[in-house]
Parts: C-alpha cells; sequence; structure tokens
C-alpha cells in the first residue's frame, strides 16, 4: 500500500510544481518506509522538523533523490546501522533543509558520477535562479548537505 500510495503521488505531481514542504515529507517518509522494509535495522531515520516550516512552499520531488542519495551511499555500502538525519528550520528568509547520513569510509567510492545532486543543483537553479542553493560536506564520516529555499515569508 505504502509502494502504491508513493507511486500514485510521483504520477499525480508536476515536478515544476511547489508543494508545501509538509505535503513533501509525507510523499518522501513514504519512500523512507519502502526503503525501511529492504534494509530493516541497518536503516533509522530521525527528523527535527520545525512546526513553522509545514507550510512553506518547496518544489515537488525535490527530498526524494536527496534521500535517496543517502541510502544509496551509506545504507548500501555499510555492514552498519546507517542513520539520516533531517532538520528543517527557516532562516533569514529562506527555508534550511539539513540531511545527514553516517557512511563506512573504509570503503572504497566507486564510480559516483553524483548526478542525483547535481540534478536537484540544476533544477534549483532553474527555479530560483540561483546557484549556490544546495552545498555538501563530509566531517569523519558523516555526509551532509544543506539545502537552502526562499521563502515568501
Amino acid at each position: 500500500m505504502k509502494l502504491s500510495s508513493y507511486l500514485r503521488y510521483a504520477l499525480e505531481h508536476n515536478r515544476s510544481k511547489l508543494i508545501s514542504l509538509s505535503e513533501e515529507l509525507e510523499n518522501s517518509l513514504l519512500y523512507l518506509e519502502i526503503e525501511k522494509v529492504r534494509f530493516g535495522e541497518k536503516l533509522i531515520f530521525e527528523k527535527e522538523i520545525n512546526e513553522e516550516c509545514g507550510e512553506c512552499s518547496i518544489p515537488n520531488m525535490i527530498l526524494q533523490p536527496l534521500l535517496e542519495n543517502a541510502i544509496k551511499h551509506g545504507v548500501y555500502e555499510s555492514q552498519e546501522p546507517v542513520i539520516i538525519h533531517i532538520s528543517v528550520k527557516k532562516e533569514n528568509g529562506f527555508l534550511c533543509i539539513n540531511i545527514s547520513n553516517n557512511f563506512d569510509k573504509e570503503i572504497l567510492p566507486g564510480k559516483r558520477k553524483g548526478i542525483g545532486l547535481r540534478n536537484v543543483q540544476e533544477r534549483l537553479q532553474l527555479i530560483y535562479g540561483k546557484k549556490s542553493l544546495l552545498k555538501t560536506s563530509v566531517q569523519g564520516s558523516v555526509f551532509e548537505l544543506e539545502m537552502i529555499i526562499p521563502t515568501n515569508a
């Protein structure tokens, strides 16, 4: 049923449309629940979402490739549990979305092309006209990305 709901959502929504953060998170949680069935205890998801952010508009299906990246490069490759943490807050006229995940530093990176992150960055640039809305960093064995989205509030 979760897969059916997720696919219905993906098919019904235009990728160029803006939707509320709460609606996007609801769909993203469906995606993570589907992945949780695959990975079980190996996948742990944590969230910190400020209530005031729920009605902020974000591009439809913008979180899914970011979460997929965390699963592909964290959970797939690790023998240990991986924690995917998402936090969202408003700051200085922007919606700040941080997603982090631990990963196994001992596993050599494959031929990663970064296509998913690059697609999100290009999409944000097309919608908002700014290049630097998505930033990534690595601290030890934690990969973190920060996406900032202008708000109208």
